[in-house]
Parts: structure tokens; sequence; C-alpha cells
């Protein structure tokens, strides 16, 4: 693969050059710092500029044209990295190697009429599209509680920090959706336009230098952007005592989850040590937690971990029996403590570097992989994927024990029905 960076004043280009795809995928981000009330406002607009456009107004329409392009695939997400928001629309479509001439250009600028091209008139959005995405939107959030999992962990880091990014939810809020208009959502897309850091990544085998020009004479952004600096959330001060909440909810399998804040840790740790850490812990099947919580004591049915690096969190979640919390805590804190002394089993270490060695490995196996790892270096100054593996094998016991003494509990999350 072939890298190139072409910094323009209202955004970057970053071309990843590679034969290995039929596809050509184009990545567009814009990113803000995050705040909880636009957070539903921009999930709004991931949907609606997909709806229709100004020369295709129907859903219909749409993807009448787009068989007509070979069906390129068209995307969109609104998400947190860390204390930023990033609204990103992607395309995938057939390289023009594999179709006929033209049609390179052709998917670019359907790709782009999306983007810049919407479907409004006097100022205002198209209310038929509106209500669709309205109506989407309110069912997104209200079954927020189904995925009884997912909704543990929103409430573990609701609980870890009201008011910081990481507990903001990212389906949005009922009461903002509310608040949106045709014309309040308009006005708040050229501000997107206007203010936003835009990163546009690019995978396939193309010519960089017509692709980068091409591009530039057609994406309609022309805003000079400040730096916003780094995402990355530090946590002035950690908590004296852990947080206990129990919550009540319809459910038959408990959810038990634990939130830990790291503090002062080094960007080689942050990257390199924290993923060891984790897997090590509770990574896979081989791990601490799994062996102790779940095959040894048999007080879980699923236990794992998982790090937020760019939030300083590392979580572990686990179903269980209600009434087996306080045995479940006790094991984890053995673990944690077990890994502060440095009771580590070498094979431990060996195991979660082959794990992590092999994850690298099939980074370049998909383009939606290989843009996240560039566009990860891109926001925190980061290494090109041969430099991290160089890196993880390089890390140490010492490494990983030092580490631990960084890790505090902060919150111990119990979601459980009435009698189980």
């Amino acid at each position: 693969m072939e890298y190139i960076k072409k910094e323009f004043a209202a955004y970057n280009i970053h071309i990843i050059k590679t034969d290995i795809f039929k596809t050509i995928t184009i990545d567009v981000n814009f990113l803000r710092h995050v705040k909880k009330e636009e957070i539903t406002i921009r999930n709004f607009l991931s949907e609606i500029l997909l709806q229709s456009n100004k020369n295709f107004t129907t859903k219909r329409s749409l993807a009448i044209q787009a068989n007509n392009l070979y069906n390129p695939i068209v995307m969109s997400s609104n998400g947190r990295i860390g204390s930023f928001s990033n609204l990103s629309f992607s395309t995938q479509f057939l390289n023009e190697k594999y179709t006929e001439e033209g049609m390179n250009e052709k998917s670019i600028n359907f790709f782009l009429d999306l983007l810049f091209n919407p479907n409004v008139e006097n100022d205002n959005f198209d209310l038929k599209s509106f209500n669709i995405v309205k109506e989407f939107i309110k069912n997104e959030i209200k079954s927020i509680k189904d995925n009884t999992t997912k909704y543990g962990l929103i409430r573990l880091l609701e609980n870890m920090g009201k008011d910081e990014p990481f507990s903001y939810r990212g389906y949005g809020y009922l009461e903002d959706l509310d608040n949106i208009t045709t014309d309040n959502l308009y006005e708040y897309y050229k501000d997107i336009l206007r203010s936003d850091k835009v990163e546009i990544f690019v995978v396939g085998d193309v010519e960089e230098e017509q692709i980068i020009e091409y591009l530039s004479q057609n994406f309609k952004v022309n805003t000079v952007k400040k730096d916003m600096g780094s995402p990355i959330i530090e946590h002035e001060k950690l908590r004296g005592r852990i947080n206990k909440i129990d919550e009540k909810e319809n459910i038959i399998q408990a959810k038990f989850n634990i939130g830990c804040k790291l503090k002062n840790l080094s960007e080689y740790e942050r990257r390199y040590v924290l993923p060891f850490y984790s897997e090590i812990l509770g990574g896979s099947s081989s791990s601490k937690l799994f062996t102790n919580v779940r095959e040894k004591n048999s007080l879980a049915y699923y236990i794992t971990s998982m790090v937020k690096q760019y939030d300083n969190i590392l979580m572990i979640y686990s179903g269980i029996n209600r009434d087996d919390s306080e045995k479940v805590l006790s094991l984890v804190k053995k673990d944690m403590a077990n890994m502060k002394k440095g009771n580590i089993e070498d094979n431990e270490i060996e195991v979660a570097r082959k794990n992590i060695l092999t994850s690298l490995d099939t980074i370049t196996d998909s383009p939606s992989r290989i843009i996240s790892a560039y566009f990860s270096k891109e926001l925190s100054n980061g290494d090109d994927i041969e430099t991290r593996k160089e890196k993880f094998k390089k890390v140490t016991k010492d490494d990983i024990v030092d580490l631990a003494k960084k890790i505090k509990i902060d919150t111990v999350y119990l979601m459980h029905g009435e009698d189980n």
C-alpha cells in the first residue's frame, strides 16, 4: 500500500493506494467537539442526506440511479471519538477498470450530490423525507433498552461521569428530536459545512493526482479550519470510593458491568500496553476473567473486557445471576490485583501478543479497517501499521505491571429483574 496525504485549507485528502480490491472506497468525515445537544441533530443529518436530493427526490429514484451505476454502496453514521463528534459518509463502488470508462467519476458525482445537493426548498428540508427520518430516529431511541447488553454499558458510562462526553447517548435524545425542524436542520447542515474539520479518505487502485484534483474541484467546503487538538479525554480526579449502582429492569439475565478509569498514561501505554492488559484480563476465552469467573467458579454466562482508548476507560461486562454480583466483583478485584503484583504468566503475554498481531494482519483485508487505521493515525498522530506491529512485539511484562497500577475501578453497575 502507498499512502499520500494532501492538505488543503478546508480539508485533508488521504489516499491509500492499493490494487487488492476491485472497489474504490471514499470516506468523508465531518468533525467537531462533541456537544450533547447536537448528537440527535447530527444523527438526523446522517439519515436525511441519504433519503433524497435535488436530482433524485425519492428513495426509489435514488435506487434506480444507483442501479445504473452498478449499485454503489452509500452509508452514513454519526459517532463519537473521545471528545470529537464524527459525522461520516462513505461510498464503495466498482473501479471502472472492471465496468466501463467514466464510471468512477459518475459514482463520485452521485456520492457528492448526496452531500452537497440536498432536497431543500426555501431553506427547508423536504418534509416527507424529514418525517420518515424523524420516525426512524424516534424508534431507535425508544428501542435502546431492547439490547440489554448495550443498554447496560450505556448506563454504566452515564454513572461514571454525568456530564462527560463518554456518558452521552449515541442514539440521541427524544427531547432534542422534538426541537428539530425542517428549517433549523438546514441551518445546522450549513453550519457543518462552514465549521467542521473534514478528513477525506480514499482506498483503492486510483491515480492519486487525478483523484485529488477531482475531489478538490468538486468538494464544496471552502472555509479554513483550525486545529482541534487531541480527542483524548483525561480524568482530572479518580473516585475515592467505588460508585455502586443497582437498577431494576424487566430482564431475565442480570447485567453486571464494571467501569475503570485510567490516569497519567503515556502515549505508549495507551496505544500499546493497554491492549495487552485488556486482552490478558478479559479479552478471550483464555483470559483471567473467563478462566476464574466463568470456568472455575461458574459465576458468569459470559464475561469480557474492552478498552475505550480515547476515553481512558476500561470496561468489564458480564451476564450473571443477580445474587452473585459481590462474588464476581471480588474475583475481578483479585485478578486485577494479581496483575499489579506481576502474577502474569509468559504464556498469557504471548497469547495476547499473537491475538493482537493477528488482528493487525487482518486490517488490510478490509477498506473500512484500513481507513479506520489511518484515521486513528491522523487524529492522534499515531504510527503506521508496520510500526505498530514492531512496537507490540516489544511490550514486556514490566510494561503491563506498570500500567496495571494506573487502573482504578470507578463504578460498578448491576441491572437485574425482580427475581433473578
